[in-house]
C-alpha cells in the first residue's frame, strides 16, 4: 500500500492543466515539467546486487533554448525519499523545430530512507546523478520524450541507470 501510495503521489505532484495547447517541438522559455521512470542496480561492498526502480519529478524554468534549471523529488523502490536541483544544458541549440536532440544534465540533492534504521530518516545521504539523454518529439501526438543513462551516486554506491521520460 505504501508504494502505491507514494507512486500517486509523485504522480499527482507533476500533473499542469493549461488552458492553452503548448506546442512541444522546441523548447521555449518558461516553466517546464517532467515525469519518468529509471531502472537500474545497486552493488553495495559485500552485499547482493539488488534491482532499482527510480520514479520521479522534475518542475522548473527553461531560461534559454539550450539551458534549463528546476528542483524534483524522487524515489528509489518507495524506500528512499530524494529531493534535488537540476541542470539541464542541451547540446544543440532548439531555436527551431528539431525532431531529436542530444543533452546533458545535472541531479543533486539529498536522500532520506522511508523506512530503515530505529526511526524514519536514519538512512540518509547526498545524491549526485549525471545524465546523457535523448530527446524525441513527436509529432504525431504532440509529445516531447527522452531516454536517458545515468551513472549516479546514491549515498556513495554507484547505481548505473537508464530510464525514459517525458517532458511537459
Amino acid at each position: 500500500m505504501k508504494t502505491r501510495i507514494t507512486i500517486f503521489l509523485l504522480l499527482c505532484s507533476s500533473l499542469v492543466v493549461n488552458v492553452q495547447a503548448k506546442d512541444y517541438s522546441k523548447h521555449n522559455k518558461g516553466y517546464f515539467c517532467d515525469v519518468g521512470v529509471a531502472f537500474g542496480g545497486t552493488f553495495p561492498k559485500n552485499n547482493e546486487p539488488r534491482a532499482i526502480l527510480e520514479v520521479f519529478t522534475t518542475h522548473g524554468y527553461q531560461f534559454s533554448n539550450t539551458f534549463s534549471l528546476g528542483a524534483g523529488v524522487a524515489t528509489y523502490n518507495t524506500e528512499t525519499i530524494n529531493i534535488y536541483m537540476q541542470f539541464r544544458f542541451n547540446l544543440r541549440d532548439i531555436n527551431e523545430t528539431r525532431t531529436h536532440y542530444t543533452y546533458i544534465s545535472v541531479r543533486a540533492g539529498y536522500s532520506w530512507s522511508t523506512w530503515t534504521g530505529d526511526a524514519w530518516g536514519d538512512d540518509k545521504g547526498p545524491i549526485v546523478d549525471p545524465r546523457f539523454g535523448w530527446s524525441f518529439y513527436t509529432k504525431a501526438v504532440n509529445l516531447r520524450w527522452s531516454v536517458f543513462a545515468a551513472p549516479s551516486f546514491y549515498q556513495f554506491h554507484f547505481i548505473p541507470k537508464i530510464g525514459l521520460a517525458f517532458e511537459l
